[in-house]
């Protein structure tokens, strides 16, 4: 008995852990953004983009963004130009609600990332 006020915590300490995991990730913020399709990972977890600049958040820059669903993607081809909503989570950044841009729209990319 004398290790039995070890168990209490440890069991709190797995309930906690495993409720973690379940359930949609907590939105904090979203970022409708623009930029440039550059193709899924091969496990249809994340897709790779170049996007601009968004104000106060963060610099333009190539990422990898998760997604909720492969078909997020779905008649998608390396080089579109896209907008899209960037989403931050409890689980880190996601990409949802990707939209086609005309072809001729022009990205404000500083010229490492063309």
């Amino acid at each position: 008995m004398r290790h039995s006020h070890f168990l209490l915590p440890a069991v709190v300490i797995i309930f906690t852990l495993s409720a973690c995991g379940n359930g949609e990730p907590e939105e904090r913020a979203s970022y409708d953004v623009r930029g440039q399709y550059l193709g899924m990972d091969l496990q249809g977890e994340s897709i790779s983009v170049v996007h601009e600049t968004i104000p106060d958040v963060m610099n333009a820059m190539r990422m990898s963004l998760r997604i909720d669903d492969e078909s997020v993607a779905d008649g998608l081809e390396s080089g579109d130009i896209i907008l899209f909503r960037m989403v931050q989570t409890d689980r880190g950044w996601y990409i949802r609600d990707i939209e086609p841009l005309p072809e001729d729209t022009e990205l404000d990319l500083p010229p490492e990332l063309h």
